[in-house]
């Protein structure tokens, strides 16, 4: 229940935002009704990437802010890591252009309003690609009709292009009635000529995503220990407050929301909002709905890691921590598609059979789980190396050549045939060695499975041969 109504009931109410004569009544019935699109959305995907850029969208339709913030919370390093973030970019005076440029054609994902002033056309504003879905929600444009309406177009173009803080407030407030990406305002000189003032939204990867902060550092820290919410008027005035990512960022905090992500009392991360662009302090209503959407997006946050959980574990040998089957099979074809040259080797070890036959099978796991960490320390970020059935491996490496493939197979090779003792054990396994093959796309086949025949032939002549050595398809066998 949400203020005595249920939030189906609602939405349906708000359909007819547009006719209520109580502003109060329907800027409610907008919010419910962006909660309940909000949680249609985030349960519609299990995707990490949608939601984190689905929860920013949703709390812009609810906040005229001038950066969002997702953090989540890494559990093994007890830290936050900044997943998801978006400011409002302001580009204050973009210059003069023919009017063609900015005033295409309405559309449902465009509204272009007239703005007037004495009976003369003073300007146009143009709003484009709501943020709310494919279309612009009904009554946007009686809603930022109403904002244009303050304008006070007795302004000229030439006191806007340097009044920024008035600039900002308008754009904020148009984005607030009609969420949406780009805005354009267009304001004519005496000889009809358009000076134009633009911002937009984006997402701003590699800003501040990826970086790190621990749990005792920060107000989201803070938030995210307590897993209390805060609603600050100046929040580089509060003690809790770590200038760093400020200083990164370039926007000193001074109104902000901060929000826990938390699902059965696991804490899943923190969201922030940071200033309004009115300038105004946020206030605890506001505070309260994007509350809402972060109990909403935690469920879908939880659910999709889960499901990544899951999809790794399913592609994942259980033994070595290295990819399975299923893993090459899936990899194999996409890398080669996307990439060339591309390597693959092949590797079978030697004289396992004796150290089992010797020791017993807990001997020989432990030494295949070996072999297997010595495959991954010799192979790049971006190849695939997979425990490929019994005691026989692959690894594929795209955007590379033969002769530096048969480079890392001899590594490898030399590598186990160092290994003394398998992880763990006190038990001499000197006597285990590999065979590799490698085969090269195009070189050797264009195709998967003609790849890997190629590459399992040669290591099979390296078997039949001498052991403990590196084979090219298609040539004879090396040491």
């Amino acid at each position: 229940m949400v203020n005595g109504w249920r939030l189906r009931d609602a939405v349906v109410a708000a359909e007819g935002v547009g006719r209520t004569e109580d502003p109060a009544l329907a800027r409610q019935l907008r919010e419910l009704a962006a909660l309940h699109e909000s949680l249609r959305a985030l349960t519609s995907t299990l995707e990490l990437p949608e939601i984190l850029r689905t929860v920013l969208v949703r709390i812009r339709t609810l906040t005229a802010a001038q950066a969002l913030s997702l953090l989540l919370y890494d559990r093994e390093r007890d830290e936050l890591v900044f997943a998801a973030t978006e400011t409002l970019d302001n580009q204050p005076l973009v210059g003069k252009a023919p009017a063609d440029e900015i005033l295409p054609g309405e559309s449902p994902t465009r509204i272009v309003l007239p703005l007037w002033r004495n009976d003369r056309l003073a300007g146009h504003l143009v709003l484009e690609d709501p943020s709310a879905g494919a279309a612009f929600a009904p009554g946007a444009r009686a809603r930022v009709t109403s904002v244009t309406a303050d304008l006070d177009c007795n302004v000229g173009p030439g006191t806007l292009s340097h009044d920024t803080e008035t600039l900002h407030r308008f754009f904020a407030r148009v984005t607030a009635a009609a969420p949406c990406r780009s805005a354009t305002l267009a304001l004519y000189d005496p000889q009809g000529r358009p000076l134009v003032f633009r911002a937009s939204r984006a997402l701003q990867p590699g800003v501040i995503d990826g970086v790190r902060l621990p749990l005792d550092r920060g107000i989201a820290g803070w938030v995210a220990r307590h897993r209390e919410a805060v609603c600050l008027e100046d929040a580089s005035a509060d003690p809790r407050h770590d200038p760093t990512i400020a200083r990164r960022t370039g926007i000193v905090p001074r109104g902000m929301l901060c929000v826990p992500l938390v699902h059965r009392e696991r804490l899943l991360g923190v969201v922030q909002v940071i200033n309004r662009y009115d300038g105004g302090a946020f206030t605890p209503e506001e505070l309260r709905l994007v509350q809402s959407l972060a109990d909403h997006a935690a469920i879908a946050v939880a659910n999709a890691q889960l499901y990544r959980e899951a999809e790794v574990a399913s592609l994942t040998d259980d033994l070595t921590g290295l990819g399975n089957t299923r893993r090459f099979h899936r990899a194999l074809p996409a890398l080669l598609a996307q990439a060339r040259p591309l390597s693959l080797i092949v590797l079978d070890l030697d004289h396992l059979k004796e150290v089992v036959d010797t020791h017993g099978h807990l001997v020989g796991s432990r030494t295949i789980a070996t072999v297997g960490r010595l495959i991954a320390e010799h192979i790049r970020p971006g190849d695939v190396a997979a425990r490929f059935g019994g005691d026989e491996f692959v690894a594929v490496l795209p955007s590379t050549d033969t002769a530096p493939a048969r480079e890392v197979a001899d590594r490898i090779r030399a590598a186990v045939a160092a290994c003394a003792r398998p992880d763990g054990l006190e038990v001499d396994i000197r006597h285990v060695t590999a065979s590799l093959g490698v085969a090269t796309a195009p070189t050797h086949a264009t195709d998967p499975d003609g790849l890997f025949r190629a590459a399992d032939a040669a290591m099979y002549a390296v078997k039949r041969r001498q052991r403990n050595g590196v084979a090219v398809a298609g040539s004879e066998v090396g040491a």
